[in-house]
């Protein structure tokens, strides 16, 4: 007996070259919704699971989603969307037992985050077919987004009068900007950026992450280094570069990178390329005003709007679970 479409989530396979296909036409999908960022995540024990719904009844609304999944003991399972729901949303409704049944759990919690502009309509959507705004979200709901709309020059007048001071102080230090090949650079500049800023581990990538990060977009990447007068790499920024968006990845400066305002040189230099390859807009990612005003400044600075996204819903039938969750993401 077949499946009905129209009634459950189908599991798409993780070999199926089809996915890329499936979602690359919808404006919300980014890279992470793509398998390369699934094989990262299996790096580190997450699970992917890929599904899509068609409701060919209603004008042949189309849904998809990338979730990821840590099996705990007494039945039990985390769930993260980090790329949101690809498509109709209205689609969501039932969502949270389907995923049970597929995963053959008790208990669960799912935790999704929307990159799409915020929209009234959705989030009632989302209130209506049960989700809630979690205790405490992983991530801020806002981000920088950079149109690609007008030449380096106009674009270069959008920049605040501090990040034009910025961007002339750096021609003082000689630097240098070359490609990175290495991941090694970027991990060891993340780590001399936590040990003198004092950052939190959920703020920077570790060595094994730039390494799966790393090898999982490879064809994808472009990475750019900052190179002072002893040849020595102080500030990098990368980008993942998809469906004519360049989506920030990486970023990181040592003090001398900061002092030589080598990250304005970098960003920079990646606007004028990504112009030049014919992309169509930048995304700076998130921005957090209130926690980290130095970061919100240097992206806001550049000219880019700021996005109040969709951001983070939550989902679960075990409060003990949620609490947990949301504590873990405070003291990460």
């Amino acid at each position: 007996m077949g499946i009905n479409i129209e009634e459950r989530w189908l599991i798409v396979n993780k070999e199926n070259d089809l996915w890329f296909k499936f979602i690359e036409d919808f404006p919300e999908s980014t890279y992470l919704n793509d398998v390369e960022w699934g094989n990262h995540l299996e790096n580190f024990g997450w699970k992917a699971l890929r599904l899509i719904k068609i409701k060919k009844n209603s004008k042949n609304s189309k849904t998809f989603l990338q979730a990821f999944i840590k099996f705990l003991p007494l039945s039990t399972a985390i769930i993260w969307i980090p790329g949101g729901i690809i498509g109709d949303i209205s689609n969501t409704i039932g969502l949270q037992e389907e995923l049970k049944k597929i995963l053959k759990v008790r208990f669960c919690i799912i935790r999704i985050r929307f990159p799409q502009r915020y929209s009234c309509l959705n989030e009632i959507e989302m209130f209506k077919n049960k989700w809630q705004r979690p205790w405490i979200p992983f991530t801020s709901r806002f981000k920088v987004l950079l149109k690609l709309d007008n030449s380096i020059e106009s674009i270069r007048k959008r920049f605040s009068r501090n990040w034009r001071r910025s961007l002339k102080r750096s021609s003082n230090f000689k630097l240098k900007i070359v490609p990175v090949r290495n991941h090694e650079i970027i991990s060891k500049l993340y780590k001399e950026m936590k040990f003198n800023k004092g950052l939190k581990q959920k703020n920077i990538y570790s060595e094994n992450e730039c390494k799966s990060i790393y090898f999982a977009f490879e064809k994808k990447l472009l990475i750019l280094g900052a190179k002072d007068e002893f040849n020595k790499i102080c500030s990098i920024r990368g980008v993942i570069i998809r469906n004519g968006v360049f989506h920030d990845i990486f970023s990181a400066s040592n003090n001398f990178g900061r002092l030589s305002s080598a990250s304005h040189l970098i960003l920079d230099t990646l606007i004028e390329k990504a112009l030049i390859k014919g992309n169509t807009a930048y995304d700076l990612s998130n921005v957090d005003p209130e926690n980290s005003l130095g970061v919100y400044n240097f992206k806001k600075g550049s000219g880019g709007e700021v996005i109040n996204t969709l951001g983070e819903f939550e989902w679960s039938n075990s409060i003990l679970l949620s609490i947990l969750i949301n504590l873990y993401s405070k003291f990460k």
